[in-house]
């Protein structure tokens, strides 16, 4: 208090001055807002802020569809293809995986077609598929099977041990190992008997080209379903055998030919019925019939029955009888056909010798192989279609000369036992009994045929690929934008509650503004009343 007491800068000395002192006085630099008149604000502005409201709303809903229409995303559908058929089992020779000459058929588990070569998936996107699509289709715009065809994508399925495999030599790629290329180049990848087609909408011409034709979704989904029912039937008119078995049965003429030649051309025409119904798959094997209950199977072993019991049997007869109408005009056709037999044995013997020559003589071509990303080569021995051609003809050759010689022996043994037994007189019985025969013939080849034609109508047949529905994303402009609209209009609610509660704030920064206009001329009469009494008692004590 002493020391207060002696300061004489703490209280003011002279007598005129005055001391204004404000409680709660904030600082000069701190604004003040009252939450009470931002409330009250917003109260007298929610007219003003309905309206704020409405136009926010409409911006938020309507600019995702003005968005969607100017940057529409690409839809692309997709169908999974199974193929349904039989194909040839094949057999390692060679190291080379071949289709056998007598095949045995399994369902098919890779891309291999019917007929056991590689399937040809890009059939696909031909012309003749593309254009019968289109031509079985009204769309809303016209596309061309140029930009049909670019926008279809095919994607083919490895098999689980394949996809390793590539997975594991791709990594040893990756690290530039040499052997790895090797083994890539080597490598047999195997597929499933399934792939993807996938059609995305936008189709143009090239990629250049800037004109892009939209389709509706459901167009969309409906050509891809086209497209592929359409290669459906490519592939059964290309593969699928929907020939009726030839009729040699009708042929035979009891009344001109001797009997031995009737029941020869009898045997012969029931021969290959049987081996028409045995070169068919399993599965039309197994087919049964829906009018008769049999199947071709039933067929077959109907056709051995009556072969050994009454064609053989009635063959048999004959030939140990001697029963023919002219036994010196029988023999002389025998002999015929036997020098006939025995001509074309030469000439394929001479052929085979010819090859012979040609394959010891013949050098494959020599080729240098050089590894990727490596500097070792090789050289292999790479066989021509040429050599491969004369490997086959010999195959085929050495086939015909065990044919002959059956048939020459065949020949022979009957002329010499036909030579040792005297002449027998056909009987009525006997012709009788061979009219029966051709007769029986006759229905089992109409029973098959019959049979064959229902199994051609039957989805058996008309069924190769099994595609599922196209899938993707079927919307439509609002549905597509929906997600969007939503946030739209929720940004819009946000916006609209922001603008009404800055338009209610304003007024408080204004109000501060004013405030702080009139606090400083306040302090500056003051100033000025202050100056002008230090002024008055200068003078006064001057005086």
């Amino acid at each position: 208090m002493d020391n207060n007491e002696n300061r004489k800068d703490i209280l003011p000395t002279d007598p005129n001055r005055q001391i204004q002192l404000v409680v709660n006085r904030t600082s000069e630099d701190e604004a003040t807002i009252d939450l009470g008149n931002i409330f009250h604000n917003m109260k007298i502005r929610k007219r003003l802020f309905a309206w704020v409201l409405v136009l926010c709303l409409t911006i938020g809903l309507c600019a995702p569809l003005l968005l969607y229409q100017f940057s529409k995303p690409e839809l692309t559908v997709s169908s999974v293809v199974v193929l349904r058929y039989e194909a040839p089992v094949k057999v390692l020779k060679d190291d080379e995986w071949i289709v056998p000459d007598d095949p045995e058929y399994e369902p098919v588990s890779d891309l291999s077609a019917p007929d056991g070569t590689d399937l040809d998936l890009n059939q696909i996107t031909s012309a003749y598929v593309l254009q019968t699509a289109l031509d079985g289709m009204t769309l809303s715009k016209p596309i061309t099977v140029s930009s049909l065809r670019n926008g279809i994508r095919i994607q083919t399925v490895l098999t689980e041990d394949s996809r390793r495999t590539k997975e594991a030599l791709a990594g040893l790629a990756d690290a530039k190992n040499a052997d790895a290329y090797k083994q890539l180049q080597e490598a047999e990848m195997k597929y499933q008997n399934r792939f993807v087609v996938s059609l995305t909408n936008g189709f143009k011409e090239n990629e250049e080209d800037r004109f892009v034709t939209d389709l509706k979704d459901g167009e969309l989904s409906l050509l891809l379903d086209r497209i592929l029912t359409v290669y459906n039937d490519y592939l059964v008119r290309t593969y699928a055998d929907i020939t009726l078995p030839d009729d040699a049965i009708s042929v035979i003429d009891i009344q001109d030919q001797d009997v031995l030649d009737s029941l020869d051309q009898l045997r012969s025409g029931i021969d290959k019925l049987y081996d028409y119904c045995d070169e068919k798959t399993d599965s039309v094997k197994n087919y049964r019939s829906w009018k008769t209950g049999r199947s071709l199977e039933d067929w077959m072993e109907t056709l051995q029955t009556f072969r050994s019991i009454n064609v053989d049997y009635l063959y048999s007869m004959v030939s140990e009888n001697a029963i023919t109408r002219d036994k010196s005009t029988l023999l002389t056709g025998w002999k015929y056909m036997l020098r006939e037999a025995q001509n074309q044995l030469d000439e394929v013997n001479a052929r085979i010798e010819e090859t012979k020559k040609l394959l010891a003589a013949y050098k494959n071509d020599e080729v240098i192989v050089s590894m990727q990303e490596s500097d070792a080569a090789k050289s292999t021995k790479a066989s021509t279609e040429y050599y491969n051609d004369l490997i086959l003809q010999q195959s085929k050759d050495y086939e015909k000369v065990a044919e002959l010689k059956t048939t020459i022996a065949d020949y022979t043994d009957r002329i010499t036992r036909m030579d040792e037994k005297t002449q027998t007189e056909v009987t009525e019985e006997v012709e009788a009994e061979l009219a029966r025969s051709i007769e029986s013939a006759k229905t089992l080849y109409e029973q098959i045929s019959a049979h064959m034609e229902e199994v051609f109508d039957s989805p058996l047949y008309k069924t190769y690929e099994d595609h599922s529905a196209p899938q993707g994303k079927l919307q439509n402009f609002l549905a597509a934008s929906l997600k969007k609209m939503i946030i739209g209009a929720v940004a819009g609610v946000v916006i609209a509650c922001g603008i009404w509660f800055l338009a209610a704030l304003l007024p408080e920064f204004s109000n501060n503004s004013e405030l702080k206009k009139k606090e400083t001329r306040s302090l500056d009469c003051a100033r000025d009343d202050m100056n002008g009494d230090d002024m008055n008692g200068k003078e006064a004590a001057a005086k």
